[in-house]
């Protein structure tokens, strides 16, 4: 097999939701960029949008540093995101900072694992800077739950103030919700605002989900993303493929608006 990971000419699919590094949080056999990159050759992934673990685990240096490996080693087709910790006081500067580099794409938030509300003061800095540089930024987004109670900082509709605030600035709800009623959430809020996309990572497996999606708030608002390597991506893959959707809404959903969104054309 070939240690070259450059792109082919067979490889059109945009993978907007990934990580890099390992977490003490998961069980990971193989965290590996060179793994990632020979499951994105076998799947067609041409680029891959992540966020490294450390920098989600208060390590930001260090995760950033992994993920412009990353980025060389992939020959730029593993993408960043900058990652926002409200409550860290250089992080501000460290997102400005990182979204100067060739690699960066976009910012990500976390509000459960920051245990700070998506609609709390402390994340409007992050707002301007986005808006100020024009790129989206990506944000877990879950529905209550018992056994995970820092689900709460996430719910769909706490996303709204800020939406409604910077209209111009493009909101991923990474995971469409989380589950039931997070999907409802999720997809009301994307169908009150042009600004609001929704994401297919993670473990949310309902069958006709992305059916749902695209019936609730359009094909143009649904994006690829698996949570590689958290996430075996050939399930978001064949959920989209063997959806009863046409085939133009398919590669919308895989690459066209990631394309459009990121601004990698």
């Amino acid at each position: 097999m070939t240690n070259d990971h450059r792109t082919t000419h067979r490889a059109m699919i945009i993978d907007a939701h990934c990580h890099l590094g390992v977490s003490p949080q998961f069980f990971l056999p193989d965290a590996s960029v060179g793994t990632m990159l020979r499951v994105m050759d076998r799947l067609g992934i041409e680029r891959a949008i992540a966020a490294p673990m450390a920098s989600l685990s208060g390590q930001a240096e260090w995760g950033w540093r992994e993920g412009l490996q990353a980025y060389g080693e992939s020959g730029g087709r593993i993408l960043l995101y900058a990652v926002f910790d409200p409550l860290a006081p250089a992080s501000l500067d460290f997102v400005r900072r990182s979204l100067g580099e060739p690699a960066a794409v976009g910012i990500k938030i976390h509000p459960s694992l920051a245990q700070c509300p998506a609609d709390d003061d402390r994340w409007r800095p992050v707002w301007e800077l986005a808006a100020d540089r024009r790129v989206p930024i990506l944000s877990h987004s879950w529905s209550i739950s018992d056994y995970n109670p820092v689900q709460k900082y996430s719910q769909p509709a706490l996303f709204a103030r800020y939406v409604r605030e910077f209209p111009k600035v493009s909101l991923i709800l990474g995971h469409s919700g989380g589950r039931y009623e997070g999907h409802v959430a999720a997809a009301a809020l994307a169908r009150q605002h042009a600004n609001v996309f929704l994401d297919l990572a993670g473990d949310c497996y309902s069958l006709g989900l992305v059916e749902y999606l695209v019936a609730q708030a359009g094909a143009d608002r649904i994006l690829f993303g698996s949570d590689l390597t958290w996430i075996d991506p050939r399930t978001q893959l064949g959920m989209v493929l063997d959806a009863e959707l046409s085939d133009f809404d398919k590669v919308c959903i895989l690459r066209e608006n990631a394309l459009r969104l990121f601004c990698l054309r």
